[in-house]
């Protein structure tokens, strides 16, 4: 479909030149954690999910919801960006809208992903420069999926990475890869996302 091949081709646009961004119009407020720290550092949890709320506060297209709670007892969050405002799987299934999903730290050692989610939605909503985007299709945005292994951070768990300082653990709390369970489902957070896949 072409609007996905557009999203992705604009989601990789914004990893591979994130340190090129320009912060024209970009009110204080909505600078990240990311940019802020020189492009060195990505932020925690709590900091991530303020962020992302504050979209939900910022524009009537998006809705932050929770698919799930980890073993460690974090909110599995995702954002919704819907320019209809409907924000329910089977009234997005009526209407025949595609739906893109942008999964965020399977391995949470790897979470560029998140930084540039941050960008490319405060250009959709915030600034507005890329609103045009979501004219016909759903976004489904997770900010972060192993939600426990992200908050084992360490700047030696990937120590051949170049960045950020630190970054999560590749398992789960339970030591689980989720990256390796799709069929198995072993992990709670797994389970989760299944139940969300299936529903949207």
């Amino acid at each position: 479909m072409p609007y996905t091949k557009l999203f992705l081709f604009v989601l990789l646009s914004y990893v591979f030149q994130i340190t090129l961004h320009a912060q024209v119009n970009v009110p204080g407020e909505w600078l990240t954690y990311f940019e802020k720290s020189n492009f060195l550092e990505t932020p925690n949890y709590t900091e991530t999910m303020k962020y992302f709320k504050k979209f939900e506060e910022a524009s009537p297209y998006a809705k932050m919801m929770t698919i799930g709670i980890s073993p460690q007892g974090r909110n599995i969050n995702c954002l919704i960006i819907d320019k209809d405002m409907d924000f329910k799987p089977a009234k997005t299934k009526l209407k025949n809208k595609p739906v893109i999903l942008i999964q965020n730290g399977i391995h949470s050692g790897e979470i560029e992903g998140k930084d540039a989610c941050m960008l490319l939605l405060r250009d959709i909503l915030v600034t507005k420069e890329k609103e045009s985007l979501i004219d016909n299709v759903v976004l489904y945005v997770i900010p972060i999926f192993s939600v426990d292994g992200h908050e084992r951070s360490s700047p030696y768990n990937r120590i051949n990475q170049n960045g950020p300082k630190e970054m999560g653990w590749r398992t789960t709390a339970q030591n689980l890869n989720l990256n390796r369970d799709y069929m198995k489902a072993d992990a709670p957070e797994m389970r989760a996302w299944l139940k969300m896949f299936n529903q949207w």
